[in-house]
Order: C-alpha cells, then sequence, then structure tokens
C-alpha cells in the first residue's frame, strides 16, 4: 500500500508530539540513558513476534527478551519523589504526558526488554497500517 502524504503528516504529527516530551529525558539506571524516539515499517497492521521484531531491527535472534507491561515501563519515569526540583517534576509530568499520548495514540502495545546487563528497551505500537512507532532507550543493570 502506498503512502499518501496525510498519513506521512499524521505521523509526523504524532513524531512532533513525541519529541518535545522525551526532549532531555532519561531513563533511571545505572546510566540513566536518553529515551529517543523510534519508529518502524511492518509489511501488516498485525501484531509482530517478537523473531521478526529483532530481524527488522538488527538484533541477534538468541537475545533474551522480556515483555513487560507499559506501566512499568513508565513506573521510575513517573515517580514523585519528595527531593525533586521542578526540573524533576517537569521531567516526571512530560512522561506522565508521554505515557497518555502513546496509549491513546497507539493499539498492540508492546514494550520489551532485549538483553541482558545492557538492555534495549523498545516501546512501540501501531499508529497506522505498517506504522509502527514508539520509544527507545538502553539500560544498565548489573
Amino acid at each position: 500500500m502506498l503512502e499518501t502524504s496525510t498519513d506521512q503528516n499524521e505521523v509526523n504529527t504524532l513524531k512532533e508530539q513525541i519529541l518535545p516530551l522525551i526532549d532531555d529525558l532519561r531513563y533511571p539506571s545505572e546510566s540513566d540513558e536518553a529515551v529517543e524516539y523510534f519508529e518502524m515499517e511492518y509489511t501488516t497492521a498485525e501484531s509482530i513476534s517478537v523473531q521478526d521484531f529483532k530481524l527488522f531491527n538488527g538484533i541477534e535472534p538468541d537475545k533474551e527478551v522480556e515483555a513487560i507491561a507499559i506501566e512499568d515501563f513508565f513506573e521510575p519515569l513517573t515517580r514523585i519523589e519528595d527531593w525533586f526540583g521542578e526540573e524533576e517534576k517537569k521531567y516526571a509530568d512530560n512522561a506522565l504526558k508521554l505515557q497518555t499520548l502513546l496509549t491513546e495514540k497507539l493499539t498492540d502495545i508492546q514494550v520489551l526488554k532485549i538483553g541482558a546487563v545492557e538492555i534495549d528497551v523498545f516501546l512501540f505500537g501501531i499508529y497506522e497500517e505498517n506504522k509502527w512507532i514508539g520509544v527507545k532507550t538502553i539500560l544498565i543493570e548489573t
């Protein structure tokens, strides 16, 4: 199916909504890596298997994978601590807005943790036919 300019504009609009929410957003772990925009095209609007996801993204087939709930992904980002200043509260608020945006705009949301120690984390879902959008980051867990 050919992508129309209207379809691409809708994708760009979602991307434009995501980018300011992840600007300077870092995922808490031993290295506090940046949260980045993620997009991929897939041949169907049906669920993607873990094996196909790895293949499409150049991930070694033998890497271990753990699926987690979207709430578990966002919990460390949206949690507000007593010691937070305005900047930390802003990041938590942006993370909550990001969670809401993704759950409202995407279907078939998946969160995959791939690897051990240095773990690639992908949160993605179907935005439109053949277009999967989300965010990704790296966790360091020793």
